[in-house]
């Protein structure tokens, strides 16, 4: 029986950052991993987006966490060399009807914190993005781009240097509370490992629902069950890449599955449409990419990207969200609290971590290595 003191299941950015935190103290900390990576569900199936926070109800985990984390992942960024660009954003109003959303966007920002954030008219909008067709836009200069395979692969190090240990092809089969805290069983290759934990972290993002079902929560009860949300990327041709200089959304939809198909830069100078979102309605991780749908992203860009035509396209990637909210349903913020009122005291679930779970990664970290302490003191 191997005993420790916290056990993080799921080696997604979270994940990471969480080991990262919560390893820097003297406790015994091991993340567990069924791939035989890192990050590889929607931790690495993004869009790799710094998000400002101007889109999250003020006063939520999402609002809150992105808009720290954001600051935090810059300083990060900053003081380990970890790839990034601060490239600024700019959401379209494709016409004068779409002022008005931009105006809500622009208050929801200024109530969350938002540092810089600009209405702009035409001809402002023009001096940032000259290719650009709109009415007006609203910038966020702090938005930017990161490469999200260094920022895991420094969490990941991070963790380890403080004394963490990170095992892969390692799957949680079977989670039972104890008097000290939990007996998890790990199924590692042919082997069975038995675990013995004062803390579990439930970081496992697109089936993080199902750990807490293992675990006995009533996720239909408490609303975790999870719905898989994908979303698939196009990739523009190097020469019309070089057409934007940041990033280029759309004024988001109400109650949509994304942000909308919007136009992100990477650091080798290219371009991504995408995500589009489409419900599946089961569980299957289909990361395949339908290239019927180039002429939906097409006329999705074409509407504020003129210069952009049908045979500039070709098929990219794809990720899936883990949204807690159903198709069509109202907003619902990340699930992060520890399961003391289900009788699980030390059991700490994260679900439906995603968008901005990327850019909210440091700030997550801080505040469950403080329930942690709560917990262990």
């Amino acid at each position: 029986m191997e005993e420790i003191d916290i056990l993080i299941i799921g080696a997604g950015v979270v994940g990471l950052a969480i080991a990262r935190e919560v390893s820097a103290s003297d406790r015994r900390v091991v993340v567990v991993e069924r791939y035989n990576s890192f990050g590889q569900e929607t931790s690495s199936r993004n869009s790799e987006v710094i998000h400002g926070g101007m889109y999250y109800p003020v006063g939520t985990l999402k609002a809150s966490f992105c808009v720290e984390g954001r600051r935090r992942l810059y300083e990060l960024c900053k003081k380990y060399t970890i790839p990034h660009k601060r490239t600024g954003k700019l959401i379209v109003a494709a016409e004068d009807s779409e002022i008005g959303d931009l105006e809500k966007l622009y208050a929801l920002g200024q109530g969350n914190g938002v540092e810089d954030l600009a209405l702009l008219d035409k001809s402002s909008m023009k001096k940032i993005e000259p290719n650009i067709k709109g009415a007006h836009a609203l910038f966020s200069p702090h938005t930017g781009i990161i490469d999200s395979h260094g920022l895991m692969k420094f969490y990941l190090a991070s963790a380890r240097e403080n004394g963490a240990m990170a095992v892969f092809n390692a799957e949680v089969i079977s989670i039972e509370k104890t008097v000290s805290g939990f007996g998890v069983d790990v199924r590692n290759g042919n082997e069975t490992i038995k675990v013995s934990t004062r803390v579990v972290i439930n970081s496992a993002g697109l089936d993080s629902d199902l750990v807490a079902e293992m675990a006995g929560i009533d996720i239909e009860r408490y609303k975790y069950r999870l719905h898989y949300c994908k979303g698939q990327y196009f990739r523009v041709n190097a020469a019309k890449a070089k057409m934007i200089n940041g990033l280029v959304y759309p004024v988001p939809k109400p109650k949509a599955g994304g942000l909308g198909i919007h136009a992100t830069v990477d650091f080798a100078g290219g371009m991504r449409l995408g995500p589009d979102d489409e419900y599946t309605g089961n569980r299957n991780k289909d990361y395949s990419v339908d290239g019927s749908r180039l002429d939906k992203f097409f006329r999705s860009a074409n509407i504020f990207m003129p210069f952009i035509a049908p045979d500039d396209l070709s098929v990219d990637t794809s990720g899936i969200r883990p949204k807690l909210q159903e198709k069509g349903a109202e907003f619902r913020d990340f699930v992060i609290q520890d399961g003391s009122n289900m009788g699980l005291s030390g059991f700490i679930n994260l679900i439906g971590i995603e968008s901005p779970g990327l850019t909210a990664s440091p700030a997550i970290a801080k505040y469950v290595s403080g329930l942690i302490k709560n917990i262990l003191n």
